[in-house]
């Protein structure tokens, strides 16, 4: 047989719904921007699309190169034997030069569509860091307020058991029954497990994030509070920029650079020509003498290899295209049914905010009210504070769920929350390599 007393000033104080942050007030405030700063600074995917861009520039100068010139020599003893002096001599010397036709212009226009897709795709990586760290942020900004919920109600449950336990040697104000304390005990253990699985969820998100954002594990680390998403862009605008979008941009360039390889193709019906300047020494009736000519070394194509080259490279051309069409279609369903579900979202928010949540909140204030003048028993004021505390996890997951259904949308539009650095452009490769080691 237990009373209970509980003061109405502490009551409220219990009862305030502010985030519960979990970290010292000295801990670094990480917004989205600032995480996805920090993230991009570290990010191995753009380190590695940076070291692309330097590759493709040097295979834009290769592009452009003749090939090297050759060259041969001969020594045997023909001219011992002409003259009878005998002996090795040095008989033939010939440098040849392969003279490609418009082949490398052809080359030179691949590894220029090719480097505009490296630059592309370097930025659709961008888009990809930049969502997943915004979900892992949403989900750090959820976990917060989810865990400091959950300490609240742990408080509050602690706080009627410690008041029970007092009065019960002190100042008797209300009794309560066996079945109210058995209630209360169960209302006190379910509270203590839910903080404690929320704790742990807490520390798992944030143990993701700190990695993601390439910070100490055991650093301090704090995320600005979940609140309401305030704007939903126009999805005519989003659908009438999505041809701008990295991914698309970059697929184009690739079929670019499948069209100029069937040129390419065309070009390369036979092997280079080859000219070759020909020095060669021989026995006259004066003596011996130098012979110099000039040789042109030209294929015979006797089998039709350009159209097996040709159509192999149009079947190339083709895929490209193909994937070009399906991205398209893909960013389309994608964008559309984003926006759609944000919009639900937003609007289920707010509709649970007023119609759930703050009559929730009022019951609770009703119920408090009624408990101090003696009116309600703790059983009411314990099922109204669970009510309420239910209220605010959904409210809270409604939100959580808006913002990464943001991100997401933002994914589909190609909308880069943070512009990456355009000066990074791979000039040095070999720090992008090894780490700026």
């Amino acid at each position: 047989m237990f009373t209970n007393y509980v003061r109405p000033r502490m009551l409220a104080i219990l009862l305030t719904t502010a985030t519960f942050v979990p970290l010292p007030a000295a801990a670094e405030l990480w917004t989205l921007e600032s995480s996805i700063r920090q993230a991009m600074a570290t990010a191995p995917e753009l380190k590695k699309s940076i070291a692309e861009i330097g590759a493709r520039k040097e295979e834009i100068k290769l592009s452009g190169m003749w090939p090297d010139p050759s060259i041969e020599l001969r020594v045997d003893n023909k001219l011992g034997k002409d003259d009878l002096r005998g002996g090795y001599d040095l008989t033939d010397v010939v440098i040849s030069q392969p003279i490609p036709l418009s082949r490398t212009k052809y080359q030179r226009s691949v590894a220029e569509a090719n480097l505009m897709a490296t630059q592309y795709s370097r930025e659709y990586q961008a888009l990809l860091l930049q969502n997943r760290v915004a979900n892992v942020f949403h989900r750090l900004q959820h976990a917060s307020a989810v865990y400091g919920l959950e300490q609240k109600r742990l408080q509050f449950a602690g706080e009627l058991e410690r008041q029970s336990r007092k009065n019960a040697q002190g100042v008797i104000v209300r009794y309560l029954s066996p079945l109210e304390t058995m209630r209360l005990k169960i209302i006190r253990e379910e509270a203590s497990q839910a903080a404690t699985q929320a704790e742990a969820k807490y520390t798992e998100t944030l143990s993701e994030f700190t990695r993601l954002l390439g910070i100490e594990v055991d650093s301090s680390a704090n995320v600005t509070e979940l609140q309401p998403v305030a704007h939903i862009p126009d999805i005519d605008s989003l659908l009438a920029a999505l041809d701008t979008h990295a991914q698309l941009a970059s697929q184009q360039q690739q079929l670019m650079a499948a069209r100029h390889e069937v040129d390419v193709a065309r070009s390369s019906q036979v092997a280079d020509p080859t000219v070759s300047l020909i020095r060669t020494r021989d026995t006259f009736d004066t003596g011996r003498d130098d012979v110099y000519g000039i040789m042109i070394n030209v294929q015979i194509p006797l089998h039709d290899r350009k159209s097996a080259a040709v159509g192999k490279a149009n079947y190339r051309a083709s895929e490209q295209r193909i994937e070009l069409e399906r991205i398209r279609r893909d960013l389309h369903i994608n964008l559309k049914r984003s926006h759609t579900h944000l919009h639900h979202l937003v609007e289920q928010a707010e509709d649970y905010r007023s119609k759930v949540l703050a009559p929730a909140d009022e019951m609770l204030e009703l119920t408090r009210s009624g408990f101090t003048s003696g009116e309600l028993n703790m059983l009411n004021l314990v099922d109204a504070n669970n009510t309420y505390f239910e209220a605010r996890l959904k409210y809270l997951e409604l939100l959580h769920q808006a913002w990464n259904e943001l991100a997401d949308l933002r994914l589909y539009a190609g909308q880069l929350i943070v512009d990456i650095d355009p000066s990074e452009s791979g000039s040095n490769t070999l720090a992008a390599y090894t780490g700026g080691r």
